[in-house]
């Protein structure tokens, strides 16, 4: 690899090649996650799986693991490299796709789905950081945003390709002709796990890893020891090894006490909470899993522990980081950091707590059939891919008018969006329906771009993959693991999926209230980025590149 010193610029239309296939590569990361959404009736019908459920397999199942995973793989991307990083990744998560298809219980694929959720948690730490060495300060939010709409063409091709799987496999195959016994979701996984592991090899040979650091003039080396740092993170992470590690190189008593704590606080809601929703919910709608003695497994026990454990988890990880890398935990470990990452995690809770019950909702609502995967499909593929790219650039134009553009972009786009997502699910008319909902997903997600943006901004180059690590905790563990779940309850306590989907729209006065915040500490924030890590002991040298 090039030092920094005699590094030259990336080529504009290489660069756009990296950029394209990474594109490609996310639309995959999201199809292969997403396909629960158009395959949930069969689901429901072969596993016998309540929406609740649905819920877990779509949102914690997978979100649990892809966030927590997202940290070590995150430590990863930031000292190995990051190509080998994403291709490796890929192989992983389109493999346990492909596995999910011979599932016969819910069991086996709620295991198959947590490979796929740590398979994806390599991808975006390790492409968020390499798009940061090919595209200069002022294009990143469009390169990201153009990145980003990789979510809604996969989004839109689960829906499209993952109906049209189903309908030839229904029509052109009785239970007795079918090939192998494959029912069509079945075939379904199969169809979209594959096709990934032929783009890891063109991942792998056809992209080149650039200079890190190298747009920013600040020189970052790689780590001699990756794994092992990758190991280091996981030790810190995970109980008891994570105890046992404060106890080990603490100065004092009181981080680990602090530790323990948090770990008896969190069990102790986690118990709460299922005690209370099992009590909301029938015998038939808990879904019990699986039974040990006379403690029964049910739906809510995995929910909520699975939740103790990212909380758990999420919080001994940023307390080792303050003390094993204070530069980072200065630039991280903030308010605004973290106000950034909520706003991240509640806008992702309407959409990621709607995705999944769209096409069900448009089936009991208006009684479509199979064919409406390819309308919703289009619909969702377009307007959010569109939505993504349009936020992006909107806002680096808007970012050179105002040091906060970006937020204020994201706002508006915000609050219009929750206007029209309530005339979505309260129009009588399948026309105006769809019509809203192009609409709605075109505005929602124009906060994604601007929002993971200013997060790299906030950070040093060689804390970029870890600072989307972060990020991503918000938005996965807030929204992908309980906006899915927490609507598919909420249909199953009042029996009405309406209600349960209009209920995500209470979050926003939280997330306006957060940006509002947030426009007025972010412009001081990225001005004092290399000030504020010199302080707490960061050595930044500023090498001479060639543009």
């Amino acid at each position: 690899m090039e030092s920094a010193d005699t590094a030259k610029a990336p080529g504009r239309l290489y660069s756009y090649y990296v950029l394209g296939l990474l594109v490609i590569i996310y639309a995959f990361n999201f199809l292969d996650r997403q396909i629960i959404t158009i395959l949930a009736p069969s689901l429901k019908e072969d596993l016998g799986l309540t929406d609740a459920q649905l819920g877990l397999l779509f949102g914690t199942a997978f979100a649990l693991f892809y966030a927590l995973f997202g940290i070590p793989l995150a430590k990863l991307a930031d000292g190995w490299n990051r190509v080998k990083t994403i291709s490796l990744g890929l192989t992983v998560w389109s493999g346990m796709t492909a596995v999910s298809g011979m599932a016969t219980n819910f069991a086996q694929l709620g295991a198959a789905r947590i490979g796929v959720g740590i398979g994806e948690a390599s991808a975006s730490p390790a492409a968020y950081s390499l798009l940061q060495d090919y595209f200069p300060k002022e294009k990143r939010a469009t390169a990201l945003a153009f990145y980003s709409s990789g979510i809604y063409v996969g989004v839109g091709a689960s829906l499209i390709f993952g109906g049209a799987v189903i309908a030839y496999w229904d029509t052109h195959f009785t239970p007795a002709t079918r090939p192998f016994g494959l029912a069509g979701w079945q075939a379904t996984f199969l169809a979209f796990g594959i096709p990934g592991l032929l783009l890891a090899a063109l991942m792998l040979f056809t992209v080149r890893e650039p200079v890190r650091g190298f747009f920013d003039g600040v020189a970052s080396k790689n780590d001699p020891h990756p794994f092992r740092s990758v190991g280091r993170e996981m030790g810190v992470m995970f109980p008891p090894f994570s105890m046992f590690n404060l106890a080990r190189n603490s100065d004092s008593k009181s981080p680990l006490m602090r530790n323990i704590f948090v770990a008896g606080a969190v069990l102790a809601v986690a118990v709460l909470l299922i005690m209370w929703t099992d009590n909301l919910l029938s015998e038939e709608k808990r879904g019990q899993i699986a039974q040990i003695g006379n403690l029964k497994i049910t739906t809510n026990v995995v929910q909520w522990t699975a939740m103790a454990i990212g909380a758990y988890c999420s919080y001994s990880w940023l307390q080792s980081i303050q003390r094993r890398d204070p530069p980072t935990a200065r630039l991280i470990a903030n308010k605004s950091f973290a106000m950034l990452a909520l706003v991240g995690g509640l806008a992702s809770f309407a959409s990621y707590g709607l995705s999944p019950f769209i096409y069900v909702y448009a089936v009991n609502t208006f009684g479509v059939g199979p064919e409406a995967g390819y309308t919703l499909g289009w619909i969702l593929a377009i307007s959010g891919g569109l939505g993504t790219i349009f936020g992006g650039m909107i806002s680096d134009r808007a970012k050179k008018l105002h040091p906060s553009g970006r937020l204020y972009v994201v706002f508006i786009a915000l609050f219009i969006s929750a206007c029209i997502t309530f005339l979505q699910l309260t129009t009588p008319s399948l026309t105006l329906f769809y019509t809203f909902l192009g609409v709605a997903n075109f505005l929602q997600i124009m906060w994604l771009a601007p929002v993971a943006a200013t997060s790299q901004d906030l950070v040093l180059p060689r804390m970029r993959g870890t600072a989307t690590a972060v990020f991503f905790l918000g938005t996965n563990i807030i929204g992908l693991g309980m906006g899915p779940f927490v609507v598919g309850l909420i249909s199953d306590v009042t029996g009405d999926l309406r209600f349960a989907m209009l209920s995500v729209l209470f979050l926003f006065p939280v997330t306006f209230f957060m940006l509002f915040m947030l426009i007025r500490q972010i412009p001081a924030m990225e001005a004092s980025v290399v000030e504020r890590a010199r302080e707490a002991g960061e050595e930044i040298e500023s090498p001479a590149v060639t543009a």
